[in-house]
């Protein structure tokens, strides 16, 4: 049985809770958080045991009957929160994104390289078999060449809220740094499955600062070096549709709502006039079989993170990628 720990009570806290309640190899054991409301509230929901509530990070992260570590708690607090519990060797699921500065992904990168536990980033769409199915898609010769992506992750909030994780650029908030990733997740997946080595060129970056000071809004033309392009979108204040379509020489294939596949999902696929729809089934709701994934990793320490599955260097260099989209824009 693998033990869970909460850190960060907030709504992708609640999330994990009810997504682990799927899965019977492991369980939710110990929860803390620095609001004692919360506390309270989510240990009864949960039904977390009085001696696993826990009003600071260190008490849990030191606890030793607690394996893993599932972190969802402010953008700016990811990289402590890691390296604290990589030094305490407990495994590591952390919300995206990572952290929010070279330096601080660098750290994080090392420290994780050297050491001997499991981390994962939080980026739940690259642990769903529709990521295999994309990548076994694009692979047949029938496919043809990528010529063209677009992908858009965007919401709307309605108000701005200063003092918000989403508009405190001290608490890593923008649009580009909180969802920046799924799109630039998609770069890093066709980067991989065409065997690009070098660096992409980011074009035509435009935006929104907000009265806050962070981007509301962003997008952006990025070119590749064998001639493909992505046009990649996303806000928080704008309601996007968030879909990825892939255009080839031969077709297209296209997800309507790629970022939160369900058990069952579809692509839609056109090659040589040739429509249809693919079913991609899973055993798991989308944050259950993220946490099933993880889990398999545990219970096999010699298995390593396979293509097209997110991996370190593969969140290492997504953050990277978000930085330099975030230096164009700003």
């Amino acid at each position: 049985m693998i033990n869970w720990g909460i850190i960060g009570l907030g709504r992708m806290g609640n999330t994990f809770a009810d997504a682990i309640k799927e899965l019977k190899d492991c369980k939710l054991k110990a929860i803390s958080s620095l609001n004692k409301s919360k506390l309270s509230t989510f240990s009864k929901k949960y039904n977390v045991d009085q001696n696993y509530i826990f009003s600071s990070y260190d008490q849990l992260i030191n606890c030793k009957d607690i394996d893993a570590i599932y972190i969802s708690t402010l953008n700016n607090t990811h990289k402590d929160l890691i390296i604290k519990s990589i030094e305490n060797h407990k495994h590591v699921l952390c919300e995206k994104p990572i952290t929010i500065t070279e330096e601080e992904i660098n750290d994080v990168y090392e420290k994780v390289k050297n050491s001997k536990v499991i981390f994962l980033e939080a980026i739940a769409y690259r642990f769903h078999p529709i990521t295999k199915v994309i990548y076994d898609i694009l692979s047949k010769e029938n496919s043809g060449k990528i010529k063209k992506i677009i992908t858009n992750y965007g919401f709307d909030t309605k108000k701005i809220k200063p003092n918000s994780r989403l508009y405190d650029k001290n608490l890593g908030g923008g649009a580009i740094l909180d969802i920046g990733c799924y799109p630039l997740s998609i770069l890093n997946l066709i980067k991989k499955i065409e065997n690009i080595k070098s660096k992409v060129i980011f074009k035509n970056v435009n935006g929104n600062i907000c009265e806050t000071g962070v981007d509301d809004h962003a997008a952006a033309e990025i070119i590749f070096e064998n001639g493909i392009t992505l046009e990649i979108e996303v806000g928080i204040r704008k309601k996007l549709e968030n879909f990825l379509l892939i255009k080839t020489d031969k077709g297209e294939i296209k997800i309507p709502d790629i970022w939160h596949p369900n058990k069952k999902t579809y692509i839609d696929i056109k090659f040589n006039d040739h429509y249809y729809k693919k079913t991609v089934a899973c055993d798991y709701s989308l944050y259950s079989q993220q946490i099933n994934f993880f889990n398999s990793l545990i219970k096999n320490t010699n298995k390593t993170i396979d293509f097209p599955y997110l991996s370190l260097e593969d969140s290492k260099e997504i953050a990277e990628l978000s930085l330099e989209w975030r230096k164009k824009l700003y």
